[in-house]
């Protein structure tokens, strides 16, 4: 019965895959699960049929997930050059991880949905998996500490082993060991590089085929940034820590960006953070960020004086250059209650001369509710660089909204079925009209647990 219902969704159900940036995921203390997902893909105005198989393997400390995707033509014949080089395979690894960050060494291999360096003011929620799975990138994060003098730490960060164009390095210390004045020795200090050795690399994925050629810049351009900053506890327990920190971050050939100061209180349940920013010209918070590997670079159009269209390639660091100074908050809400529910709420709220795309907001709901057959339920909302928060608009230019619910179906927690949506809304003068403007992503799939 349950054998013959897995094989009814795999040939029946429909999937619409879109700027889908993971494959389904079910917590599990299993060493084994597979999940199946089944659709229709266009591909250079061809359309396939589709099958992937999402696997995950768990070995103590090791984690492996591979996303196996099939494709097959309207005569069910394999898209074989998908699998004729070393390459493609190594694009089927979701990830291979060794242990968690944090550990005394770790690393990961492959997908990145969200990754975040110090408070976020150069990297924030950084995702190399933005046009996932029709482009795959697999980066490569390792860290790891020292217990002994400094209790240094470092992280080393690469989005594509393959091309290695953004890199980031990132080591703390504990300046003052063994102090005897009470959480002094407790103060980290840190210092970052980011840079971004091609911000043209994604104009071969994003332009057509014909405008890239034409206009396919003749070298690359190059972006660095370089930052320092500091946390101190204040009071830390088992109940409570609180402290302040602070940040300062510089681009090359740009502007530098401050958080002065940054508070944080964590009551263990419900953590808190807030920061007063302030931003010179040429600066802006969380360069690379969400959407970095669809922003790094666009063309632009315009009309000669002739009439005849003209275009041009402008990277996010061009952007930059009219960009005026800037001050205002950043604060950020986590809770967790009971491990079951996890939420997160940021905003940010930047003035100054000329800014209009100074706020933004991020939340995060997911419930594992665990209630009879409902196992989760996720929600996720986030609308960035806009003049207006509008709590009650939903539907703005550049903003996300994505849900999730799964299902089990059988008592044991073995088979599961799974659903996601998500909305994208098309970046546009004036108000966006539902129907038209946003682009959607539905998905239907069954996993099993071994």
């Amino acid at each position: 019965m349950k054998r013959g219902l897995l094989y009814l969704v795999l040939a029946f159900i429909p999937l619409l895959l879109a700027a889908q940036d993971m494959p389904f995921n079910v917590k599990t203390n299993t060493n084994y699960s597979v999940s199946s997902l089944v659709g229709k893909v266009e591909i250079d105005s061809v359309k396939y049929y589709q099958l992937r198989l999402v696997q995950e393997i768990k070995y103590k400390n090791f984690g492996l997930g591979l996303d196996l995707d099939f494709l097959f033509d309207r005569d069910y014949h394999l898209k074989e050059n998908d699998w004729d080089h070393i390459g493609n395979i190594l694009e089927k690894v979701y990830y291979f991880r060794y242990a968690e960050i944090g550990d005394p060494l770790y690393f990961h291999f492959g997908g990145f949905p969200n990754y975040s360096i110090g408070n976020g003011l150069v990297m924030l929620n950084y995702s190399n998996m933005h046009f996932y799975p029709d482009l795959r990138h697999n980066g490569f994060l390792i860290g790891g500490s020292l217990d002994t003098f400094l209790q240094p730490h470092f992280e080393l960060f690469s989005s594509d082993t393959k091309k290695n164009h953004i890199l980031a390095l990132n080591a703390h210390i504990h300046p003052i060991p063994d102090s005897t004045l009470k959480y002094v020795d407790q103060g980290i200090l840190g210092f970052s590089l980011y840079t971004d050795r091609d911000q043209y690399a994604n104009l071969d994925y994003i332009l057509p085929d014909s405008l890239y050629t034409e206009l396919k810049p003749s070298k690359r351009d190059n972006v660095l940034f370089w930052g320092i900053d500091y946390t101190q506890p204040i009071v830390k327990n088992d109940k409570l820590e609180y402290g302040v920190y602070t940040e300062m971050a510089h681009m090359v050939d740009g502007g530098t960006g401050y958080i002065l100061p940054g508070i944080y209180i964590d009551f263990d349940v419900v953590k808190v953070n807030l920061e007063y920013r302030r931003h010179g010209d040429k600066f802006t918070p969380g360069f690379f960020d969400h959407f970095y590997e669809e922003e790094r670079a666009i063309a632009v159009y315009d009309t000669l004086a002739d009439g005849s269209p003209n275009y041009s390639v402008i990277s996010k660091q061009d952007v930059l250059m009219d960009r005026k100074a800037s001050y205002g908050f950043y604060g950020k809400i986590q809770a967790t209650i009971a491990q079951r529910v996890k939420t997160m709420i940021a905003w940010q709220n930047m003035y100054g001369d000329e800014l209009k795309d100074g706020k933004s907001l991020w939340f995060n709901l997911k419930v594992d509710t665990r209630y009879k057959r409902l196992e989760n339920v996720s929600f996720s909302y986030s609308k960035t660089s806009v003049d207006k928060l509008g709590l009650g608009k939903i539907a703005v230019p550049k903003a996300r909204l994505s849900a999730g619910v799964t299902m089990s179906l059988n008592e044991k927690r073995r088979w599961f079925f799974i659903t996601k949506y998500s909305e994208k809304y098309k970046d546009k003068e004036g108000d966006i009209k539902w129907l038209k403007d946003t682009q959607r992503s539905f998905a239907l799939g069954v996993k099993y647990t071994f």
